[in-house]
């Protein structure tokens, strides 16, 4: 949503952007991606895995169930004996039943890819403190690698913003270094611009590992990259989202939003200005209280459109409010990616 400055008058000054905020140092394993996650949401992260519904493909052995058979505990199937199998994995109880050669197979357990994919626009800079969108979705994405680090998950990055691309960390990796390379990468990346989501996807894809996690965050409110196109960019986003997917990718999309944006509380009759943080659209002075009804009515057809979309696709989609405690938002999300109950939303009231 564009920042807003008020007429003179007396009237308070216009919000200004706050840089992501630092928490305590350290986290667990004293990496410097903590500093991006709030104590309260690391101290409930402490004992909670990351977990996805479908299966894993990893290239090592992980704490994930994974799509095929391996050397593990827990019993999947038989299959018939194939010159060249190993002896040791015959089942002889089930070959004394069947009076024929089978191998016994066990469940197989690897590592989960994780890739975030995060929108760095000046869209992303409105708010003050905590409840700028950016340094949420900082928390989330942070909160995420260090699950995944902790796990011996590796993780990926890639980056949108002032019209350019940033996948030099997409490729997922592990260990202590990814994580501060990561922390580096977020901090240095203030909001700016605009995300080319065609060009950024275009580049990601192809980094991918075989059924890896991504996650991607952004307001996804005007995607566009020009004040003409939002809906052609959004359309060709999701688009390419779902042919993730339709690739056994797991796919999620945490819409961030600031409650400025879902309720517009600038009711008033007084001159109100508003202005574009990516600068693409020309700003906009009129009273508040007749533009509201008219932004509450699209942004509710806007957000339903998103939400059928995702639907109809298979992509999870979770929108979380930057008013609410970014733990309470990250549980529901950790709930959606399990395939649990109950999901992190905000309703959104259409005005009659």
């Amino acid at each position: 949503m564009a920042d807003r400055e008020r007429e003179p008058g007396g009237l308070p000054p216009p919000p200004r952007p706050a840089a992501t905020p630092a928490t305590s140092d350290g986290g667990d394993d004293g990496n410097a991606l903590g500093r991006l996650v709030p104590a309260p949401l690391r101290e409930l992260l402490r004992a909670r895995p990351l977990l996805v519904r479908r299966p894993v493909w990893g290239q090592r052995h992980g704490r994930h169930a994974a799509a095929r058979a391996g050397l593990g505990l827990d019993f999947r199937d038989h299959r018939a004996y194939v010159p060249g199998d190993d002896p040791r994995r015959l089942d002889w109880r089930a070959v004394a039943r069947r009076e024929r050669l089978v191998l016994r197979r066990t469940e197989s357990e690897d590592e989960l890819s994780l890739v975030l994919v995060l929108d760095g626009g000046g869209g992303m800079a409105y708010g003050e403190g905590p409840q700028q969108k950016l340094a949420y979705a900082h928390a989330i994405a942070g909160g995420l690698a260090w699950m995944a680090h902790r796990q011996g998950d590796p993780v990926g990055l890639s980056l949108g913003r002032q019209q350019a691309v940033d996948v030099s960390l997409t490729r997922p990796r592990s260990g202590r270094e990814r994580l501060s390379a990561l922390a580096q990468r977020l901090t240095e990346a203030p909001p700016l611009g605009r995300c080319p989501w065609i060009s950024l996807m275009n580049e990601v894809a192809p980094r991918l590992p075989r059924r890896s996690l991504v996650v991607v965050l952004s307001d996804l409110l005007d995607p566009g990259m020009r004040s003409d196109d939002a809906d052609e960019v959004q359309d060709e986003l999701l688009r390419g989202l779902a042919q993730l997917r339709a690739r056994q990718h797991d796919v999620v999309i945490v819409q961030v939003l600031h409650p400025d944006e879902l309720t517009f509380p600038w009711a008033e009759r007084s001159m109100l200005r508003f202005e574009d943080l990516r600068e693409l659209r020309a700003p906009l002075e009129a009273p508040g209280r007749s533009l509201r009804d008219e932004y509450l009515r699209r942004l509710a057809a806007h957000l339903h459109a998103l939400d059928d979309r995702c639907e109809a696709e298979g992509l999870v989609l979770v929108r979380v409010s930057t008013g609410q405690p970014v733990q309470d938002a990250f549980m529901g999300m950790l709930a959606r990616l399990a395939g649990e109950a109950g999901a992190a939303t905000v309703e959104v009231e259409v005005p009659a």
